[in-house]
């Protein structure tokens, strides 16, 4: 398992944060997604074996949202 912390732009009010959270249940692999939007940090925990990062990152970006600091 992995828990990465990224930065993302865009992230500003409590719905926002929700969107993102929603990938928990959208992409498989994904265990577990921490969003605040107060300080524009998402923390992700996820089964490399099942999901690779990149596709993490494409579903930000779908969102509406860019990832600024890795």
């Amino acid at each position: 398992m992995m828990r990465k912390t990224y930065t993302v732009d865009g992230m500003t009010c409590p719905n926002c944060a929700m969107k993102l959270e929603g990938m928990e249940d959208d992409i498989p692999g994904v265990q577990r997604v921490i969003a605040r939007y107060r300080n524009g940090r998402v923390e992700i925990e996820f089964d490399e074996h099942q999901v690779d990062e990149t596709v993490i990152l494409q579903a930000i970006t779908r969102l509406g949202y860019q990832v600024v600091e890795q």
